[in-house]
């Protein structure tokens, strides 16, 4: 049995499928998928749904995930009575400066029936959590700890706001005992050596697998079990970021 982790997905489901092939994913093997399967890519609902149907993959909740999970009542309410929708500014955040919107219009494409199946699966998805594999024991979050990243936290005090959306340094892992493994913030945003590769500080136990994806860069996935990097490259236009 493999255990894969991957992260920031963001609706590229035709790179996830070349990822599954190229790793010959199959139902002995488990994925830990650490957060942002929605938005800004093409097919994020039919990737959430993809990975709905597979018991051997576990999604994380990342900022954009819990943004859908926030609206999918008055997603439903807008499907009910059409033009009901109210636009707040968190609401208008996450649609038009988020890549939110493809997700709303998949999301109202759906029949009610798998509405609240994808209303249901989020409700119970996790912000964290800890797997151990040949002796090492692994955190998965999809952001960082912002001031609570100190020596002897309890990750189940920070507040799931802090988890999903804080920045996380390229050293900071602030447990001694565990291997923290993030994504949230593409690499390329910690150095120019690091554009559309996965960073493994192992000496900090710190492991970045947002590669970048939907930004043009690649599509990472680490094996746990030997950390062999595996990589897709992205189909969407390269953009650059000051």
């Amino acid at each position: 049995m493999a255990i894969y982790v991957v992260s920031d997905l963001h609706g590229c489901k035709d790179e996830f499928d070349l990822l599954l092939e190229k790793i010959s994913f199959n139902d002995y093997d488990e994925m830990y998928i650490i957060g942002d399967v929605c938005d800004r890519g093409a097919m994020p609902i039919p990737l959430l749904q993809e990975i709905m149907a597979h018991k051997n993959m576990h999604l994380l909740l990342g900022n954009h995930d819990l943004w859908l999970k926030k609206y999918i009542p008055d997603m439903i309410e807008e499907k009910r009575s059409p033009g009901s929708l109210t636009v707040n500014h968190d609401l208008f955040t996450w649609l038009h400066y988020n890549g939110g919107l493809q997700t709303l219009d998949q999301f109202l494409e759906l029949d009610f029936p798998i509405c609240y199946d994808i209303q249901e699966y989020m409700e119970k998805l996790p912000i964290y959590e800890r797997i151990s594999l040949q002796g090492t024991n692994y955190l998965l979050v999809h952001a960082g700890l912002g001031e609570y990243a100190k020596k002897g936290v309890n990750i189940a005090t920070v507040p799931e706001e802090v988890l999903v959306w804080a920045h996380i340094g390229i050293d900071e892992n602030p447990f001694e005992k565990e291997t923290m493994i993030v994504g949230h913030l593409p690499t390329f945003h910690y150095d120019q050596e690091y554009d559309g590769k996965m960073i493994l500080r192992e000496k900090s136990r710190l492991f970045h697998i947002d590669c970048g994806c939907v930004y043009g860069r690649a599509l990472g996935c680490l094996r746990l079990n030997d950390l062999e990097e595996f990589y897709i490259p992205s189909s969407y236009p390269y953009l650059q970021f000051r």
